[in-house]
């Protein structure tokens, strides 16, 4: 069977699963499995058929299959969800962290982290829900992990809000509903209509929108401090020739990473009142502006025939005290009491 008609048929069999109709699905995988036995995507679609038909031993084999082939992280998220349904929750676990260091960018390795952590640390499940919202805010699935995490850590309002949101990407999804009930709203309609809900975008920030600026604080500044003690160690040997348009790109890096993060989480929320109602967070974005600030201070005098480094220090010194700001309020923000 060659690759295109493998696709075809796996094709197939995921909309076979979707449509409930999971014999067939497996059917149809077992006949790519038989000529083709080390396709570990195909194990993974037998294993998520056999889920979806209630048979989580089969499935965990399944999954390991996959493994064995090569799989980079479905199969331990597979995996992870199978244990799960087999009452071995720490195994779970660590199947899941596997997941989530061989493929950190994947939201579902995230997501599979919040669910097998559960109770057994909420702190931890909810840390992992938001990363998960932070790589895909666009899918209600993280939503409404996210939703089921803040209830164990007793946040509500974030649970009612990302219940909201997840209703609002996907009208049908009944377990944000159901969730949105038990908080002690009004019974919403089971139909597709989207639900009126109170909007996400608001005059404050809500913790989910610090904590993303927070992700985009902490990622600008471990930016500027590697970018900085990078020209620092070039320029010891006296090479100044293309250190002035580094910095210029390093800058434009932060620019990039923190507008994105403001335009996503805090458009329309005025920049006083935000840095006025949270201190930490106006504390690290103004070492960081400040270490850019010199940095681009350093960039004109380089381009103006200077050989210095002194500024550099400074931004190295400056940077890294964001970095520990952010660091710090990230995990207090994921860690609440």
């Amino acid at each position: 069977m060659a690759d295109e008609p493998i696709a075809v048929a796996l094709r197939r069999a995921a909309d076979l699963t979707a449509a409930g109709n999971s014999d067939a699905a497996i059917h149809v995988v077992r006949g790519v499995l038989d000529e083709h036995p080390t396709h570990s995507e195909a194990w993974c679609h037998l294993g998520a058929a056999y889920l979806d038909v209630g048979d989580a031993e089969s499935s965990l084999d399944a999954a390991k299959q996959a493994i064995r082939h090569g799989e980079r992280s479905w199969g331990y998220r597979l995996a992870s969800v199978a244990l799960m349904e087999l009452g071995r929750r720490d195994e779970a676990v660590v199947s899941a962290r596997e997941a989530v260091r061989r493929d950190g960018e994947d939201w579902r390795c995230h997501v599979a982290l919040a669910e097998a952590l559960g109770t057994q640390d909420p702190q931890e499940s909810f840390a992992a829900a938001c990363r998960g919202i932070q790589l895909a805010n666009n899918e209600a699935r993280p939503f409404e992990v996210l939703g089921d995490a803040a209830l164990r850590v007793h946040d509500k309002e974030t649970a009612r809000r990302a219940y909201y949101e997840a209703i609002k990407i996907d009208p049908a999804n009944q377990h944000a509903r159901t969730n949105l009930v038990r908080l002690g709203r009004p019974q919403l309609g089971t139909t597709t209509a989207p639900v009126q809900a109170e909007p996400i975008v608001q005059v404050h920030l809500g913790r989910i929108e610090e904590l993303g600026l927070w992700l985009a604080l902490r990622r600008s500044s471990i930016g500027l401090t590697i970018g900085s003690l990078v020209l620092m160690l070039v320029g010891l040997d006296d090479t100044y020739s293309v250190l002035g348009w580094f910095g210029l790109v390093l800058v434009l890096f932060v620019v990039f990473v923190v507008g994105s993060a403001w335009v996503k989480y805090a458009r329309g929320v005025p920049v006083k009142q935000t840095l006025v109602e949270h201190r930490m967070l106006a504390l690290a974005a103004g070492l960081m502006a400040l270490s850019s600030v010199l940095l681009i201070v350093w960039t004109v005098l380089v381009a103006l025939g200077a050989q210095t480094l002194n500024p550099l220090t400074i931004v190295l010194v400056t940077s890294v005290a964001s970095v520990v700001v952010s660091v710090l309020a990230i995990w207090r923000r994921s860690h609440p009491k």
